[in-house]
């Protein structure tokens, strides 16, 4: 799970997911969905960036994408 500020907009959330992604190699996409529950898709160029960052955030992988859960950073 990934903390992040929930409560601005989808395009800062998923510019802050981008940039927390990084540092697991290019991140190629990323797309926010709110509901049901938060989560970010994050799309990187590989298959081993993908898996590296999965399993530190306890995501799953497609591919070379990886379905990261969003949690609102504490205060």
């Amino acid at each position: 799970m990934l903390e992040v500020d929930l409560n601005v907009t989808d395009l800062q959330v998923g510019e802050s997911v981008a940039q927390r992604c990084a540092e697991f190699g290019k991140v190629t996409s990323v797309k926010v969905h709110r509901t049901p529950s938060a989560f970010a898709l994050v799309e990187m160029t590989t298959r081993e960036q993908t898996n590296e960052l999965a399993a530190s955030y306890g995501g799953s992988t497609f591919g070379t994408c990886a379905l990261i859960h969003l949690q609102q950073k504490s205060a």
